[in-house]
């Protein structure tokens, strides 16, 4: 782990350009010359390394500073995404292990003064994802900002643990610290402020960011936070997460984290005091079997010392600026999923599911979200859907964001579009409304999802998203010219087509329930 010391000495390395070098498609940075792909509006560079492939030897370390290289480094095509599972619940072909990497989209509109940067944490529950699956055009050219996106380990790979292993359980999260300092020492090289960075996450993202703002490796390298769907009080009952999926937080104690790995290191083979050396040795493939065990990062550790829930509940975080919120209907896209499992929630086993996750509280819960409240024929899914949004997504975030308001300025926002695309698919006939990821499409050109095209008024509030989320990035505030004001907390924020306004939402999903 750097801690803040090295950071700032990062920060007098900073590569700050005479003249802004947006228009050019060839950069020096720290560690040689790159040439990015020359688009209509904007000059992108995939596949930048900010660290030195994690493979061999260095699988299960903390992230080293990558070669230097000679001539040109070619950035216009995309690198392979790290390990992990595909769609249809296989190994997804084309990953590997050497997968830290960045990229960078520019502006090619001539800039006077160094833009704002904007970096962004993928979501996929610290298992699945990818920073170069987001095409962060619109967002770049309307807000005149840079965007960097990342890709970290993740899975077995990023978070494995065993005792007497330094950094287990936070290799992803420090490939994230890594990818920001990288941001200190480089970005001026493309025309941006390396000290206006936020860093943005949705879903594992924004829980991802919120527990960075809580690691002392990160301090001094965040500037502004944007969390959505996700954050560090983030947690979820019985099948809150999945159907039959038991309850837990993606942060976990480090003796849990080393306890897993010692099992799994013994299903692989690999045992006694050389049982890190027989699993670096292992392949890839073998090595992902386990990769199921491993999607919560440790805290307990020089990275995250405090488990970043209590950290944030005791102000333990840097005084900047924070936006933090959550979709309408999150909990939709959970219920659809189940549904194309065959585990549906139905009116027959809506009581035992609710038991199954509340036990004697169970009542409590089918009072404040009857069956009789929905319509159809999926009631009863809409009905787990609207509990789980506010126990497992709103409630927990509006907590969150309650914690930073003690200390800092702090904006909330619920995205709600009630015909909103869908990041999943769904069901016919199953109503998405604002479902978990869905505000992604308005924010990214490409997200990764299935394609849609947005009607006039979402595109307008698409526009507004943007224009919201780049305001923020460049001055800590959300509120600029165009777009309806945004005060900050204990407002929050509505985000609907043609109904964009504050609102006092505290009651609207029974948070005084799940306190």
């Amino acid at each position: 782990m750097i801690r803040s010391l090295l950071s700032a000495a990062l920060s007098l390395l900073t590569l700050v350009p005479a003249t802004s070098p947006a228009n050019h498609d060839v950069v020096r940075i720290h560690d040689g010359l790159v040439r990015g792909a020359d688009g209509p509006s904007t000059v992108t560079y995939q596949g930048i390394p900010y660290a030195a492939a994690p493979v061999g030897k260095l699988r299960w370390r903390p992230p080293r500073p990558p070669a230097s290289w000679s001539g040109v480094r070619d950035a216009t095509k995309p690198t392979p995404y790290c390990p992990q599972l595909g769609g249809d619940g296989q190994p997804l072909g084309g990953t590997s292990e050497d997968c830290l990497y960045l990229h960078v989209t520019v502006p090619k509109a001539t800039s006077n003064n160094p833009r704002p940067v904007m970096v962004w944490s993928h979501g996929g529950g610290f298992n699945s994802g990818s920073g170069s699956q987001y095409l962060p055009t619109s967002l770049a050219t309307e807000g005149n900002v840079i965007v960097v996106t990342v890709d970290f380990r993740i899975g077995v790979f990023g978070n494995f643990g065993l005792a007497g292993l330094p950094g287990s359980g936070t290799f992803g999260l420090q490939d994230q610290q890594a990818a920001l300092r990288w941001v200190r020492q480089n970005i001026g090289a493309f025309g941006g402020d390396a000290h206006n960075v936020t860093l943005f996450g949705e879903s594992g993202g924004g829980v991802g960011t919120c527990g960075l703002l809580t690691s002392p490796g990160a301090g001094g390298l965040i500037d502004r936070a944007i969390m959505q769907s996700g954050s560090c009080l983030l947690n979820w009952p019985q099948n809150g997460l999945a159907m039959g999926y038991p309850g837990g937080s993606f942060w976990h104690p480090m003796t849990q984290v080393q306890q897993a790995g010692k099992a799994a290191a013994a299903k692989l083979g690999c045992t006694g005091k050389d049982a890190l050396e027989c699993l670096r040795g292992l392949d890839t493939a073998r090595v992902f079997t386990e990769s199921g065990a491993f999607g919560s990062v440790a805290y307990g550790n020089p990275t995250l010392p405090v488990e970043p829930g209590k950290a944030v509940r005791a102000g333990l975080f840097p005084r900047i600026p924070v936006l933090s919120g959550h979709t309408k209907d999150e909990a939709r896209a959970i219920a659809s999923i189940a549904e194309f499992l065959k585990i549906p929630v139905t009116k027959d086993n809506y009581r035992t599911r609710l038991t199954e996750a509340f036990g004697d509280r169970a009542a409590a819960v089918e009072a404040a979200y009857p069956i009789s409240a929905y319509d159809g024929e999926r009631a009863a899914a809409l009905g787990w859907s609207a509990m789980d949004t506010d126990r497992v997504f709103a409630c927990t975030q509006r907590a969150t964001t309650a914690a930073f308001a003690r200390h800092t300025t702090a904006y909330s926002y619920e995205f709600a579009d009630p015909a909103a695309p869908g990041y999943v698919p769904f069901p016919d006939g199953f109503p998405p409304g604002s479902s978990h990821g869905s505000e992604l499409n308005y924010l990214f050109d490409e997200a990764g999802g299935p394609s849609y095209q947005l009607t006039p008024a979402q595109e307008q509030l698409a526009a507004q998203l943007r224009k919201y989320w780049t305001n923020f990035a460049r001055t800590g505030n959300p509120n600029g010219s165009g777009a309806p004001a945004w005060p900050h907390w204990p407002s929050t924020q509505l985000l609907a087509p043609g109904a964009t306004r504050p609102i006092d939402d505290a009651g609207n999903h029974h948070c005084d329930l799940w306190r």
